[in-house]
This record gives structure tokens, C-alpha cells and sequence, in this order.
């Protein structure tokens, strides 16, 4: 059976390992640290809705073959349409909300929500996601992660948020379906990133 937008979209950060979480002051700033970071082997990319003209750059990333391109920090249905319209290959949202899980699927794009808690993912889960974003993932730590295993063996985590580069091989040995990095990735070295990469052709 042919994989859905929406399952292959989930391979693809499966495999990328790496999701570059882009905040930027304005869209001309957010640009060159696409350029650069795409330059340097990113794959995936999350561009948040707090940065300026957010929209416009998944628009013009999203037409660059080979490179996966979402939408961050989206807290309403108004930016979840803009972004699907735009291109957006998945929607990231900071915490969970029914109603607005409700309003993306209609869009028909990947949605991950956000979660910290078990009651909020016992909610989540009760909509029918099995992989959510884990925020703040660098507050909570790995281990936290590890012991939420135990309640929920099914759930995929994409922990993001205060997340260092030479961490991102732990979260992905405890589990990990991807793991978000933002502002952390300047401080990146290539060795940082080429063990990420080798790891996850690998799988």
C-alpha cells in the first residue's frame, strides 16, 4: 500500500533526525540562517510563527528539493491554514489544544502537537496522536522522557526547546522520533552534526 503525505512527512523526520527550529527578529535574518544551516546538511526545518513573514519563507523553502519544511509555534487555525497554504509539510504547535487539532485535520497536513504532561497526553492521545512534541524538552531532560515510555509504550516524542546539538544522539538513543533544536544549532560544530547524520543513515 502506498504511505500517505502524511506517513512519508513522518519518515522524513524519522530519517533527518534533526529538526532546525527557525526564530528569527524578521524573515531577511531567518533567511540567511536557513541558507546556512541548509549548507551545513539540514534536512528539516521548522519555521515558527513568531518570526516575521513566517509564511512567506515556508512558501520559498518549500519548493527546494530534498529539504522539509514546517511550520512552529502555531497557536491558531488562521496560521495552521497560512502555513498549509503555503506549503508547510508538517504544523507544530507549542501545547495541545482539541479544537485546534480539530481544525488542522481538515488541512490534511501532519500535525504535532505539543505536550509536558501525562494528562495532556492522555488528551492528545484520545484525539488518535501517537507522536507529539515534547516542550520543553531540555527542561524535562531525557530521563523524563524515558519514564513516560513506561505509561505510553506507542507514543513517538520530538523533544524540542533549550536542547543542545551534542545532545540530540541521547534523545535519539532513548527514543526519540526527531529532535527540535533552535538557537543552540549556532553553536554547533561539524562534528556535532556529521555523527547526527551518520546516525540516522544508518537506521
Amino acid at each position: 500500500m502506498e504511505m500517505s503525505m502524511i506517513e512519508k512527512t513522518q519518515e522524513q523526520l524519522a530519517d533527518a533526525g534533526l529538526i532546525a527550529v527557525i526564530r528569527a527578529k524578521d524573515a531577511k535574518a531567518a533567511e540567511v540562517v536557513i541558507h546556512r544551516l541548509i549548507d551545513k546538511g539540514i534536512t528539516a526545518i521548522e519555521v515558527t510563527y513568531t518570526t516575521p513573514g513566517a509564511s512567506k519563507l515556508i512558501e520559498k523553502f518549500a519548493k527546494i528539493d530534498g529539504l522539509l519544511v514546517g511550520a512552529g509555534t502555531v497557536i491558531n487555525a488562521e496560521q495552521a491554514r497560512e502555513a498549509a497554504d503555503a506549503g508547510a509539510q508538517f504544523i507544530v504547535s507549542p501545547g495541545f489544544s482539541g479544537e485546534l487539532a480539530d481544525d488542522i485535520a481538515s488541512l490534511h497536513t501532519f500535525f504535532i502537537p505539543g505536550v509536558i504532561t501525562p494528562s495532556e497526553i492522555m488528551e492528545a492521545v484520545s484525539k488518535g496522536f501517537r507522536i507529539l512534541k515534547l516542550f520543553p524538552g531540555g527542561t524535562s531532560g531525557v530521563s523524563y522522557m524515558k519514564n513516560l515510555a513506561g505509561p505510553f509504550p506507542d507514543i513517538c516524542f520530538i523533544p524540542t526547546g533549550g536542547i543542545h546539538p551534542g545532545d540530540v544522539e541521547k534523545w535519539l538513543d532513548a527514543g526519540a522520533l526527531a529532535v527540535g533544536v533552535g538557537s543552540q544549532l549556532n553553536k554547533a560544530s561539524e562534528e556535532d552534526l556529521q555523527r547526527i547524520f551518520n546516525r540516522t543513515k544508518q537506521k
